[in-house]
């Protein structure tokens, strides 16, 4: 695992939930594991807490994990590696919320443009 891949465009969040299911998928995390709290995952990838909620996020909303308030993270106890999410549906998911945050970042630079009112 360790940090992440600096000459990789894809927003950070991104690469650390790929890196997250990659472990899942590999059996590092089984289901019904309890996922490393926030600080340790943002320590070993190298990013901030915030990153690696948003990172829980889009693993939440694919299916793989669900967060219990208090707890932590937990990789699904009913998850089917290769059974009930595919890989391109995930690729798929990804590539939407990168350009969901490039058209985030875009329409930022531009309201620093405007005059104020």
């Amino acid at each position: 695992m360790g940090k992440l891949d600096p000459n990789d465009s894809r927003a950070p969040f991104l690469q650390v939930a790929d890196r997250i299911a990659d472990a899942i998928g590999s059996g590092e995390y089984a289901p019904g594991d309890q996922l490393p709290s926030l600080n340790e995952l943002g320590e070993r990838y190298g990013v901030a807490v915030g990153t690696v909620r948003s990172a829980l996020n889009v693993l939440r909303d694919k299916g793989m994990t669900v967060t219990r308030p208090g707890s932590g993270s937990f990789v699904r106890s009913d998850l089917t590696i290769g059974g009930s999410l595919s890989h391109s549906r995930s690729s798929e998911l990804g590539e939407v919320l990168q350009l969901l945050h490039e058209i985030n970042g875009r329409l930022a630079d531009i309201e620093r443009r405007l005059p104020g009112e």
